[in-house]
């Protein structure tokens, strides 16, 4: 089941999805311009002021906004878990090359042992080699 974006935002995201910033300022700035259209509604007349705006705008840009702050809150818990795993990722890549280096150390040591066994191993055939004590008369005769 995919999120869908709340109907008011459906707009902001699709102009720039990459911009947090973006979208919880587009909803910001739309209610700013209705309280602004309501303040000078309710101000003294220096000219003809502007009617009031409708209070279903107003609803509507306090949902608009409710639904920003709500995206926000989501994206800011997914980054801490995109945080958290980078951590985690880091720590396991550190385990890793602890265990490639001790690896490679036992592989030099089981080279230095399979080197020091071969020549164990060749100073054996050549002792059996050099002095079998009955090739001297069998050689005689």
């Amino acid at each position: 089941m995919a999120n869908k974006p709340p109907a008011g935002l459906s707009h902001l995201i699709q102009q720039d999805q990459n911009s947090m910033t973006h979208l919880l300022l587009g909803p910001l700035n739309h209610l700013n311009g209705i309280a602004q259209q309501l303040f000078q509604s309710l101000s003294p007349p220096h000219t003809k002021p502007p009617p009031a705006p409708l209070v279903t705008a107003l609803a509507d840009a306090d949902a608009t906004l409710a639904a920003a702050v709500q995206l926000a809150y989501r994206h800011q818990k997914k980054q801490q878990r995109i945080e958290a795993l980078k951590t985690e990722v880091l720590a396991l890549e550190d385990s890793w090359r602890t265990v490639i280096m001790q690896l490679e150390q036992g592989r030099r040591d089981l080279e230095a042992i399979i080197s020091e066994g071969d020549a164990r191993l060749n100073a054996i055939e050549q002792a059996k080699a050099g002095t079998n004590p009955y090739e001297f008369f069998f050689r005689s005769q």
